[in-house]
């Protein structure tokens, strides 16, 4: 299956509006109908920005190491492309399946077993966002580890294949759903993050 191919420059205008943008017309979440052809369309390129791979959770009572709940952090993007159904104008569509590795790190503060973890997906062309998709799942922390590792399940997300398939008019951006203040902590006090893609 071909993988996605990585970009470095995508997404840099994308941190301060992260919470404001509207979800439109094409871009879904569903996982239902799966259609495969021999010859997959093009993936659209991706990209993980730094800003938005990490989130720290704290308790309310301070931000230092002894208030913090968890630690989230985006290790790596795995998935494929293939051919999906025609849309409603009978356009071709690209099915991107997209799934994320991550690493869990319970904190001091923690009082429970599980984590919620908010993501996102956008679509962009041209180097502006069209679309946004966010998703959030509940992992457990197993109780007596305090580093953990898990992936979301497989999303399938379709966009337009337009018109040559060899080459997606589209890119994609994957990260954390932060608030406003996680994204200014995140600018304030982390290092840049590190991840890598899979291919399936």
């Amino acid at each position: 299956m071909p993988a996605f191919s990585p970009s470095s420059r995508i997404f840099s205008r994308l941190a301060a509006g992260l919470g404001s943008l509207m979800l439109v017309g094409f871009l879904s979440g569903c996982e239902d109908v799966d259609t495969t052809n021999t010859f997959a369309p093009a993936c659209p390129r991706f990209d993980v920005p730094g800003q938005v791979a990490d989130r720290i959770t704290y308790d309310g009572k301070g931000l230092d190491a002894a208030h913090r709940l968890t630690s989230t952090h985006i290790l790596g993007v795995q998935g494929d492309c293939r051919t999906g159904p025609q849309d409603e104008q009978k356009r071709p569509m690209t099915r991107v399946r997209v799934s994320l590795n991550l690493q869990l790190e319970r904190g001091p503060a923690a009082n429970n077993n599980t984590v919620t973890v908010p993501y996102f997906v956008a679509i962009l062309q041209d180097g502006a966002i069209v679309d946004k998709k966010v998703f959030t799942e509940t992992v457990k922390l197993p109780p007596a580890v305090s580093i953990s590792h898990s992936s979301t399940p497989l999303r399938f997300i379709d966009v337009p294949t337009g018109n040559n398939p060899q080459i997606s008019p589209y890119s994609m951006e994957i990260g954390l759903q932060l608030s406003h203040a996680e994204l200014d902590y995140n600018r304030s006090h982390l290092r840049t993050a590190q991840f890598h893609e899979h291919v399936q």
